[in-house]
């Protein structure tokens, strides 16, 4: 495993419509793969392996959650707004940083202490946090080239631990480095058209898949994700999501789709001729990419890693699943039709 290409791709600041710099890093290591892709308005990049239908899309998104600054207080402090799923609780204490006009500037999340909140408890909410930068005057921090619209990102983090890594963004970064070395070295199908994409804002929407599924119109799409893993303490059994060192789970239904049975079964037999160890997925509150596809009528599903601790500031992989998603996902560029 390349974890050097994964710790660029984690580190990269990239909240929901600034994916600008993950971006770069990835269409890096297209151009030196001999890849030529493609990027249209909204940001998606994209490259094409062969010609010709049926064609199938395999999406992984680049965006990662984050904040927009709503309003800075006369104090210097800054009030934000969620760009996608972020868990308030989760963000209170941790580093930020601010993509300011004149660069980066380094911030913590704080709120409230709780001891000085209302009577009775109750959840931390986003309306709740407020960004403290250093500040201490509005002028200031104009002068540090932040203002209301300026993105906030968790700050970059990443870190190998032998058999695991833990890192910032991991979803969808890991579903980003899956799909890049699925593409290295990779013969493409014998026939039809396999489209390897890296998708924009899918935390606030699954905008740049819907763009790119009404420009592509595919028979077939699957997400790559980094997905719910949640086999933690206080989980019952029959609530847990996926399981880390399980291997790549491959989706049965979600919030935007019921998976094609066809290309679902058709996965599965991929992973079992390979000796990929996998699991089954079913994640009733959540979403990916591949609903955006669904709503142009490709029969689609999501082939995924599990990562505890999404939308979080830091998060957690086993390389092992990483590993066999990309096994997988090779296996489905170069084999991608499933039998009639």
């Amino acid at each position: 495993m390349d974890a050097n290409l994964l710790s660029r791709l984690s580190r990269a600041l990239g909240p929901s419509g600034f994916e600008e710099r993950v971006r770069a890093v990835i269409a890096e290591e297209l151009a030196r793969m001999g890849y030529e892709a493609r990027s249209d308005e909204l940001g998606n990049l994209y490259v094409t392996l062969g010609s010709g239908r049926p064609l199938l899309v395999l999406a992984a998104h680049m965006d990662e959650v984050g904040f927009l600054v709503r309003h800075v207080e006369d104090s210097g402090f800054l009030r934000v707004v969620a760009l996608g799923g972020v868990n308030a609780a989760a963000a209170q204490g941790h580093q930020v940083v601010v993509m300011g006009e004149r660069g980066d500037v380094p911030g913590i999340v704080g709120a409230t202490p709780p001891h000085l909140r209302e009577a009775q408890p109750r959840e931390l909410t986003v309306e709740d946090l407020y960004v403290d930068v250093g500040a201490s005057s509005a002028e200031e921090a104009a002068r540090a080239g932040i203002g209301v619209g300026s993105p906030v990102a968790f700050a970059p983090s990443f870190s190998d631990w032998g058999e695991y890594v833990a890192g910032k963004a991991l979803d969808d970064r890991v579903g980003c480095y899956a799909l890049l070395e699925a593409l290295r070295g990779c013969s493409g199908p014998e026939r039809g058209t396999v489209v390897v994409a890296f998708t924009v804002q899918e935390e606030v929407g699954l905008r740049g898949a819907a763009a790119l599924a009404h420009e592509l119109k595919p028979d077939y799409a699957i997400a790559v994700e980094g997905t719910i893993a949640n086999d933690t303490p206080g989980t019952p059994p029959d609530r847990v999501v996926t399981r880390v060192g399980r291997g790549p789970a491959i989706r049965v239904m979600d919030r935007t789709i019921i998976a094609s049975q066809k290309l679902l079964k058709h996965v599965k037999k991929l992973a079992e001729r390979l000796g990929v160890p996998h699991q089954l997925q079913l994640s009733p509150y959540s979403g990916t990419d591949a609903g955006g596809f669904a709503q142009v009528g490709a029969a689609a599903t999501a082939v995924s890693v599990p990562v505890r601790y999404i939308h979080a500031p830091v998060s957690l992989a086993k390389k092992s699943d990483v590993e066999h998603a990309v096994s997988l996902l090779r296996a489905v560029i170069e084999n991608p039709w499933p039998q009639p």
